[in-house]
């Protein structure tokens, strides 16, 4: 990072740097899912179900911070190609608990593992305190963006002033 006199320039680095994460993330993603059919939230909610297990569809879109409809057209295309199934939820028969199946659970393994390989052989070089350091500061920048500050209302300019 360039040394600047800009008080915003570290924070707009950060941002840079977030949205290069991103894109790679997303080629990264491309190269190694295992099943070139279901799209990266159809993943997301699978190793949801994979990891810790059934859930209702509510529970599902607010764990994985997703609207309720995607998590919806998710479970169906999930379902669709066997990896979940639908049951009515025994406390409340007008919802649905999502399992994953035995197939499922399969997928998100292997689909768990692929991506740990990855990480593995990108962070080869890192000693184990720098790989702890970086979990350790990620898990906290995700925790800071987690609630968004509040907006400030933009300068106006002197325009309307008493």
């Amino acid at each position: 990072m360039q040394t600047t006199h800009d008080p915003d320039a570290q924070y707009v680095e950060i941002g840079r740097s977030i949205g290069l994460f991103y894109r790679r993330v997303n080629l990264l993603y491309q190269r190694l899912r295992p099943d070139q059919g279901l799209e990266r939230s159809a993943y997301t909610l699978l190793s949801r179900l994979g990891s810790a297990g059934p859930a209702r569809l509510t529970a599902l879109a607010e764990d994985l911070e997703l609207d309720l409809s995607t998590v919806s057209r998710q479970v169906t295309a999930l379902e669709t190609r066997g990896l979940v199934t639908r049951s009515p939820d025994p406390a409340d028969r007008r919802a649905s608990v999502i399992t994953a199946t035995a197939t499922g659970v399969e997928s998100y393994r292997r689909y768990r593992a692929q991506w740990v390989a990855a990480l593995r052989d990108a962070l080869a070089d890192w000693t184990p305190d720098e790989r702890d350091e970086f979990a350790r500061l990620f898990a906290r920048l995700n925790e800071s963006i987690a609630v968004p500050p509040a907006v400030p209302a933009p300068a106006n300019n002197g325009e309307n002033a008493p």
